[in-house]
């Protein structure tokens, strides 16, 4: 049985364990993009610059992630319902449709990626053009398209086959990650691979926009690239306990993205001192696993990470609609059905980009805007503001505890699309600031003051009228 966004997961419904969990996560997280993220972590500092930011920043990023999970155990709902609390029984649509710009967006990036990985499949396979290949404009629009009917199937089975697509994927992916890693470092030894440092500092574009890849301004991008795991919710909610949904996925992401930002960072390190050129798209994990001589085999594995991951994105993104939608006579499998479907255009728009590395940083800028203010809000007001209680009138489509201003809280509202205009002016118009401190920090900073500020002023303004009462 699936349950739509405002639906409650009873007790009798919850069937992933710690373990489940743990796979779950370990295997959405081993996908092409991970790869490509270790690579431009490489481009700060080297694989010492590496360490740092897969082992310290990422591992702090992850925690506050990860209690989104608690949120979701406790109250048995999705991630876009567990808003409600914050932003109101109406109000919570402007989180839902930030959600699907988040599901969608991820999509498209790994849609994309996964693309990559079989266009050199076909290319082994049939002689076609790859990704790197001139004249494989057209044959990228099919590409695009198996990896969205491929997935669209996963997606519409619902989350039961998708546990069981990520075990599979683990599998795998874990054999893979061995064998690559083992090639690198048996082929350059580990002493030149932490020698090698950029004699540059590595940018991305998009357009008007460049963004050169700075220590703070990789803290913004990772913290954008864990935040964005928006479903955390909607799987966390099957938990059978708190620590299954809170901490299982906390492992799981960790160790699968400590293992593939590594993995993606040796790799890039590993090309650039056999040709002499930096450059993070190679180190993709499919044309690395060309350039390794690994074959169609090891492609294979990484289109089907991504897939499985992918499917859980679309999953997401159809729970999205449902919160968007209630109250319409539109079944959950026919949600599933039209996300599916809807990826497919979007994902044609990666290949308007003539840099990838411009076009996922861009993606992740964007988002990193939303997700930043959006989560810092959700964890304040039900750890800070509700202490910890949330009741099922989350769940409700009128009245109720949170009903706030007819459906609307406007503070969070408020707070929410402030944190969002600072973030970009950070991001944009002030880009030193990003460079320096980031943009990130200084945006959960500000919106967890804003908005217990004006919450408290809300609360004490509820209390008078009470006992006036």
């Amino acid at each position: 049985m699936e349950f739509s966004a405002l639906q409650k997961v009873p007790t009798s419904h919850r069937t992933f364990s710690f373990r489940d969990q743990f796979v779950f996560w370990f295997g959405a997280c081993s996908l092409p993009a991970a790869w490509l993220y270790g690579a431009l972590f490489a481009g700060w500092q080297g694989i010492a610059g590496a360490l740092v930011l897969i082992f310290i920043v990422n591992t702090i990023s992850f925690i506050p992630w990860a209690y989104l999970g608690e949120i979701a155990v406790a109250t048995g709902g999705s991630s876009v319902a567990i808003v409600k609390g914050a932003f109101g029984i109406k109000g919570a649509l402007i989180p839902s449709l930030f959600y699907l710009v988040l599901g969608f967006g991820w999509a498209i990036v790994n849609v994309f990626l996964g693309a990559i990985a079989l266009s050199f499949i076909f290319k082994l396979w049939f002689g076609w053009p790859s990704i790197i290949d001139a004249g494989n404009t057209w044959y990228m629009v099919v590409y695009i398209l198996v990896v969205c009917l491929l997935q669209g199937y996963f997606a519409v089975k619902g989350n039961q086959m998708i546990k069981k697509l990520q075990w599979v994927a683990t599998i795998f992916f874990v054999i893979l990650g061995f064998y690559q890693t083992f090639i690198v470092i048996r082929h350059w030894g580990i002493a030149p691979l932490l020698a090698w440092k950029p004699d540059h500092i590595l940018s991305g574009s998009l357009g008007i926009y460049t963004f050169p890849i700075t220590f703070a301004l990789l803290i913004d991008l990772v913290i954008s690239y864990n935040w964005t795991w928006e479903f955390i919710g909607d799987f966390s909610r099957f938990s059978k306990s708190k620590i299954a949904g809170t901490w299982g996925p906390f492992l799981g992401a960790n160790i699968a993205q400590f293992w593939w930002f590594l993995v993606g960072a040796l790799a890039v390190v590993y090309l650039t001192l056999t040709t002499g050129t930096y450059d993070p798209i190679s180190a993709a994990p499919s044309a690395t696993s060309v350039t390794l001589g690994l074959g169609w085999l090891a492609a294979l594995v990484v289109l089907f990470a991504t897939i499985t991951t992918n499917a859980a994105n679309l999953y997401a993104s159809a729970l999205g609609l449902s919160n968007i939608l209630s109250g319409k006579k539109v079944s959950f499998q026919t949600l599933l059905f039209l996300s599916s479907v809807f990826v497919f255009p979007l994902s044609l728009i990666s290949l308007a980009s003539s840099s990838l590395v411009g076009f996922f940083i861009f993606f992740l800028d964007v988002v990193g805007a939303i997700v930043v203010p959006l989560w810092t809000i959700t964890l304040v007001d039900y750890f800070i503001v509700k202490k910890r209680k949330y009741s099922d009138d989350i769940f409700k489509l009128h009245k109720g505890e949170y009903w706030y201003k007819k459906g609307w809280n406007y503070t969070a509202i408020i707070t929410l699309f402030s944190g969002m205009l600072l973030y970009w002016g950070a991001g944009y118009l002030i880009p030193q600031i990003r460079h320096t401190i980031t943009a990130s920090i200084p945006t959960i900073i500000i919106v967890t003051a804003l908005y217990l500020i004006l919450m408290r002023g809300k609360i004490e303004r509820k209390i008078y009228v009470k006992n006036k009462k």
